[in-house]
């Protein structure tokens, strides 16, 4: 079997600020304040699309969703010109879109505030977009916008749109009817599947469906083991800005391994390239490494994770003094408003300890000094949760079971659990120590960046 590849790369969020006008003040302000390098979007997402024309042995390209920052007119057409550009450099380009792309409120920002500008209505996306991918259906669902494509030979992609009506982002009964038939041709034509979404089906930490179970694709419990027992095996999604790699086993036998990759135009700018081998699916994660813009004498990865790091210290800051002002900033990491009203006390008592206490402090107030390490006595608690959400986001999991870190805080962790209970969505138990476990180490098979998926059967 010769192999083959692909990349995908998502969450573009790209911004064309000169068409818009944006500038001064008002503009500043939003781009300090978002997750996403909204400022240097264009230079990025330039540099990820060079990178892959370079590859010359690679020539597929799957983009899921949001391509915009907010669904700016201006900003869908520097992109078609992005993408033609890179067609053109011999690449086959396949996205879908997502709530990013229509639903938001377009703006231009300047010195006195956001000003309204022109969007496209959704119904227009496909027609723009249609080189990329829709012009190469071997079928559509065109309510959703979704179709499907047979990219290599014994292969069928399902290019799934999720953005339905306001407050919904799932599947239809008639998509999901839809999926099950190209499950049925698949299965006939003795061909692998995988899917391509935006929003994720399986939590790409434990602790995201907590506070962010809305962002999920809605109804993804059952949506999920249907795709593995359909014979779905793969599933590529963005939409939370985290790496994350994990799989899913039902009792009827089915596994759906869940490929979640992290905006491009967030820390630490990723993008992923796969390669089919005999026996399985290869994931690579790579990251912009340069781009045009001045980074201060800075590395790319040390100039995203300083604007990164910015915005998560508003977080803390705001998270112990500011519910209200925590609401607006937590939108960018796709923090509930409800979750943090239910969890307003946690929040403020999170707030103190993270902006005020070491572990040696930490572990006083709990009545378990003797836990701390002195490696770790006077590290700041706030430092430790910076690089466990900086940690999220890029996939990596630095403190493994045998540093001082993991041996001291999860004992803490434990301690605080049995001071608040906590809950999941469906008002299920949530031992916080197993929250903060995943976020210290892999408690997965895959690892989040880098992963052989094996193929669960022959065809």
């Amino acid at each position: 079997m010769k192999e083959l590849s692909f990349y995908q790369i998502t969450d573009l969020h790209l911004y064309a600020a000169e068409r818009i006008g944006s500038h001064g003040r008002a503009y500043d302000l939003k781009a300090q304040s978002d997750q996403k390098c909204m400022k240097e979007s264009v230079a990025i997402v330039k540099a990820a699309f060079d990178a892959m024309a370079a590859d010359k042995d690679t020539d597929v390209i799957l983009i899921s969703g949001d391509l915009t920052f907010d669904g700016e007119k201006a900003s869908h057409d520097l992109l078609v010109e992005m993408l033609t550009e890179l067609k053109r450099s011999g690449k086959r380009i396949f996205v879908t879109t997502a709530t990013h792309d229509y639903r938001m409120n377009a703006r231009c920002y300047t010195e006195t505030g956001a000003i309204p500008v022109e969007k496209y209505p959704r119904e227009q996306l496909r027609e723009i977009y249609a080189e990329f991918g829709w012009n190469e259906a071997v079928a559509e669902h065109p309510a959703s916008m979704s179709y499907a494509v047979k990219i290599f030979p014994g292969w069928r992609f399902l290019l799934l749109n999720d953005d339905g009506p306001e407050g919904f982002c799932g599947y239809s009964d008639d998509l999901l009817n839809w999926i099950k038939a190209q499950a049925a041709e698949a299965g006939r034509d003795g061909e692998r599947m995988v899917a391509v979404t935006h929003h994720p089906m399986l939590p790409p930490a434990k602790i995201y469906p907590i506070f962010s179970h809305g962002q999920m694709l809605c109804g993804f419990e059952t949506t999920a083991p249907m795709f593995a027992d359909l014979g779905i095996e793969y599933i590529f999604t963005g939409h939370t800005h985290m790496q994350s790699i994990s799989h899913l086993d039902t009792v009827r036998g089915g596994r759906l391994y869940h490929i979640n990759t992290g905006a491009i135009t967030g820390y630490p700018a990723p993008y992923r390239k796969m390669t089919i081998k005999p026996d399985g699916i290869d994931v690579k994660t790579l990251n912009v490494t340069s781009f045009d813009w001045d980074l201060g004498g800075l590395s790319v990865d040390a100039y995203m994770k300083e604007h990164f790091l910015l915005m998560l210290r508003t977080i803390f800051d705001t998270m112990e003094h500011d519910h209200a002002a925590f609401k607006e900033i937590g939108a960018a990491f796709a923090v509930n408003e409800k979750a943090v009203d239910l969890f307003g006390p946690l929040l403020t008592l999170f707030g103190k300890i993270v902006n005020g206490l070491t572990f040696g402090g930490l572990g006083k107030l709990l009545l378990m000094p003797h836990t701390v390490l002195p490696a770790v006595k006077n590290k700041k608690v706030r430092d430790f949760l910076l690089d466990l959400i900086s940690d999220l986001y890029s996939g990596i999991r630095r403190y493994t079971p045998d540093t001082p870190e993991y041996q001291s805080f999860l004992p803490m962790a434990k301690r605080l659990g049995k001071l608040v209970r906590l809950s999941d969505y469906y008002g299920n138990r949530v031992y916080l120590e197993d929250l903060f476990e995943d976020l210290m180490t892999n408690v997965k098979e895959e690892d989040n960046t880098n992963a052989f998926l094996p193929f669960e059967s022959k065809k």
